[in-house]
C-alpha cells in the first residue's frame, strides 16, 4: 500500500467534528498540490490550481469544494479539469479545448492515505487521458476527428497544427 505522510501540524491529522470543513478541503488541496510539485507540476495555493505541461497541452486541475459541507461528515472535492493549447494563437478563451471532460468528487473528510491515493490515480487518468490529445492519431482513437474539430473553433485550430 502507498503511503503519504502530511505535512507537519496538518489538520489533516485531526478527525474532529469540530475541525471547519474549509480548513480541511484547503489542507487536502496544499497536499495534492506537494505530491504534484514533487512530480514538476506547479500549484498556486490562492486559486487552488494544479497545472501540468506538456509538449502541446497545458492541463489545469481546479479544485473546488460547496458550500453544503457539513463539519464531521462531509468535505466536498471537486475537481475540474481544463485543457488549454500551448500555442493559442488565434484561439479564444486562453486556447481551452472543449474536451467534455466531467468534473469528479469526493468526499475529503476523515481522509486517509487510501482516499488520498485514490484521487491521486484519478489525476493520473486523466492526464493520460490528455496526453492522447497531444497527436491527431490520440484524438481520432478517443473521440473521432470530425466529433473532436466540430466541438469548438479551438479545437479545430488545434488539430490543424498537429
Amino acid at each position: 500500500m502507498r503511503e503519504w505522510t502530511w505535512q507537519e501540524g496538518s489538520v489533516l491529522y485531526n478527525r474532529s467534528p469540530y475541525v471547519p470543513p474549509r480548513e480541511i478541503f484547503q489542507a487536502v488541496c496544499d497536499e495534492l498540490g506537494r505530491y504534484y510539485s514533487e512530480k514538476g507540476a506547479k500549484y498556486t495555493k490562492s486559486n487552488r490550481k494544479i497545472k501540468i505541461k506538456f509538449e502541446k497541452v497545458l492541463c489545469e486541475f481546479g479544485l473546488w469544494s460547496s458550500h453544503s459541507n457539513t463539519a464531521g461528515e462531509w468535505v466536498n472535492l471537486e475537481i475540474v479539469t481544463s485543457v488549454y493549447a500551448v500555442d493559442k494563437t488565434d484561439m479564444e478563451k486562453k486556447g481551452l479545448l472543449y474536451l467534455n471532460i466531467r468534473p469528479e468528487n469526493f468526499n475529503v473528510y476523515g481522509i486517509d492515505s487510501e482516499l488520498f491515493f485514490k484521487i491521486v490515480d484519478y489525476i493520473d487518468g486523466k492526464l493520460e487521458l490528455v496526453k492522447s490529445f497531444e497527436t491527431a492519431d490520440g484524438i481520432r482513437v478517443l473521440c473521432g476527428e470530425k466529433e473532436f474539430v466540430d466541438r469548438n473553433p479551438n479545437n479545430r485550430i488545434y488539430f490543424e497544427r498537429l
